[in-house]
């Protein structure tokens, strides 16, 4: 072996360069050529792709099971959405109803003011009737009672539309809170259903610093539904109170219409039965009065009788008494106490006793017509009296009570 080979460095001379072996070079060449690089060049490149198809794994299943669970959150957020709006929808179509019931009930209270003016001027009317008709009879209970009872219908309208507008207050809050509620979950379903369909070249994906911190004061799914399922309940308990109202309402407004109906027909059938009771007594007036005309003209004519008679009796008693006296004027013995004389006297007496007796039926006859003339007056007072009842209760209530409301009216119809 030579030098070059044991690795002896020669030198040539004043060129002063030093020379390695063959043995380096050598084993340089298979160090270069033989290097670890290519072999941990291809022991990462394993590894590498052994990383590139677990993260594809991962991620894809990680993406996969994102998308699923977005999925399922938007049907969720969906299926409460959709409960909302059907509560939503339930609750406004009952605003509607019982709005119009409020207005029904309003219709009614203003036409309640109808029957209200009607009793009280038929009671203000009938205070004007006269003397001895001015008295508490049945068509005046009745019709006090039928005030009495307007006045109560009138309360339970004023509580009833009270209670009307409350519930309407309810209602519109519980379905502000439904609202409300449906508004957050169209856009929680709008972000949820935009995630769920997201995919990665889409132009809104960017870097988010900080999107996994989560955020102080977030709902959980318990609480988060639990939030919903309260407003339905509101929701229920609120549309089942104004719907037991609207029956409440409705049956008070049948029933008082029924009432003021029925009260309105015996009003009136009192104050017929009064009118009728009325006339037949003004005709039993009527021919009393006419009766009583008939006897003090009959009175006056007795009277003339009487008036005649008596000149009779007195010119019969002044011819006696001329008889007497000339009898008395005989002479002496002529004037005698014979029967003629006696006849006179007795003929004088009998015509006083007859005129006190004609003086006396005079003074009572005179007494008589004086009664019957106060009769008269008392009968025709009495006739006006009833005239004016009857004007007051046939020409006047009854006319009034003619327009008393219809029982679909007082319901508010």
């Amino acid at each position: 072996m030579t030098s070059a080979e044991k690795g002896d460095l020669l030198s040539f001379g004043e060129k002063g360069n030093t020379l390695s072996t063959i043995k380096v070079w050598h084993e340089h060449n298979q160090r270069i050529l033989k290097g670890d690089i290519i072999g941990t060049t291809d022991h990462n490149t394993a590894i590498t792709k052994n990383s590139i198809i677990k993260v594809n794994e991962t991620s894809c299943e990680d993406y996969s099971d994102s998308t699923d669970q977005l999925k399922h959150r938007a049907r969720h957020i969906n299926y409460w959405k959709a409960e909302l709006e059907r509560a939503i929808r339930d609750m406004d179509a009952e605003i509607n109803i019982l709005e119009a019931q409020r207005q029904q009930l309003k219709n009614a209270m203003d036409t309640l003011k109808i029957p209200e003016y009607i009793t009280d001027e038929c009671l203000d009317l009938r205070r004007n009737r006269m003397q001895s008709d001015l008295i508490y009879d049945d068509p005046q209970e009745d019709l006090f009672t039928e005030s009495a009872l307007i006045e109560n219908v009138k309360k339970l309208h004023r509580e009833m539309l009270r209670d009307v507008e409350y519930q309407l207050d309810m209602n519109v809050a519980a379905k502000t809170w439904l609202e409300r509620d449906w508004s957050d979950k169209f856009l929680a379903f709008k972000y949820e259903s935009e995630n769920a369909y997201l995919e990665t070249k889409a132009v809104n994906v960017k870097d988010s610093a900080g999107a996994t911190r989560l955020s102080e004061g977030q709902s959980n799914v318990p609480s988060w539904e639990q939030f919903t399922i309260t407003a339905l309940n509101e929701f229920k308990i609120s549309i089942d109170k104004s719907k037991a109202l609207r029956a409440k309402v409705d049956a008070i407004l049948i029933n008082t219409a029924r009432d003021l109906r029925s009260q309105d027909i015996k009003v009136n059938k009192s104050l017929s039965e009064r009118i009728a009771r009325t006339e037949q007594v003004k005709t039993e007036l009527e021919n009393q009065l006419r009766l009583t005309l008939q006897k003090i003209v009959e009175t006056e004519n007795i009277l003339e009788t009487l008036h005649e008679e008596m000149l009779k009796v007195s010119q019969r008693i002044q011819v006696a008494q001329t008889r007497l006296n000339t009898k008395n004027c005989r002479p002496n013995v002529e004037n005698c106490r014979e029967g003629s004389l006696v006849a006179l006297i007795e003929e004088v007496r009998d015509l006083n006793d007859s005129m006190s007796l004609l003086q006396k039926r005079s003074l009572e006859t005179e007494k008589l017509r004086a009664e019957l003339i106060h009769e008269r007056s008392l009968l025709e007072n009495e006739i006006i009296v009833k005239k004016k009842t009857l004007f007051l209760d046939n020409e006047r209530c009854l006319f009034l009570r003619s327009h008393y409301q219809s029982a679909e009216k007082m319901c508010g119809y």
